[in-house]
């Protein structure tokens, strides 16, 4: 039991760091969002050829939907390591580990591709697979001998 959730703790932990830089990446992008929309700040003087204004525009709402999607995201990429660290939900470990990856969702999935990918394929393992649903001794999973005659 020991080697296996030492094995998931490294993944699990960059999971949760890579949840926390997105929600903070996120919100902080949202409210910068919503302080320029009130004008309390002044922004950049909006582009007065249409083309130019609607690649601003795209770009603009762009942006803060991807980081509006990120803070929303966050909290499950959080919640899915912190199963992925006490063996308790495979399923929700595994969509944590692809959230993290997937670049539309993510604001930090350049540094949650990494980890990601490594809290996939620690999660595919046969030993970390019966971690999670409570089966037998997790240090030694070798095959049943063979019958004697």
């Amino acid at each position: 039991m020991n080697d296996v959730s030492n094995k998931i703790k490294a993944p699990a932990i960059g999971l949760i760091v890579v949840g926390a830089l997105n929600f903070a990446l996120g919100l902080i992008t949202v409210l910068s969002g919503l302080v320029r929309l009130t004008g309390i700040i002044p922004g950049d003087d909006i582009p007065t050829d249409e083309a130019e204004r609607l690649g601003y525009f795209v770009g603009m709402f762009g942006s803060y939907g991807v980081a509006f999607i990120g803070l929303i995201v966050a909290p499950f990429i959080i919640y899915g390591a912190t199963q992925m660290l006490g063996g308790k939900s495979y399923k929700f470990a595994k969509t944590s580990a692809i959230l993290a990856i997937i670049p539309f969702i993510s604001c930090c999935f350049i540094i949650g591709i990494p980890f990601g990918i490594w809290a996939l394929m620690i999660l595919s393992k046969p030993e970390v697979k019966a971690f999670f649903s409570g089966e037998g001794n997790f240090q030694n999973q070798y095959p049943p001998m063979p019958p004697r005659f």
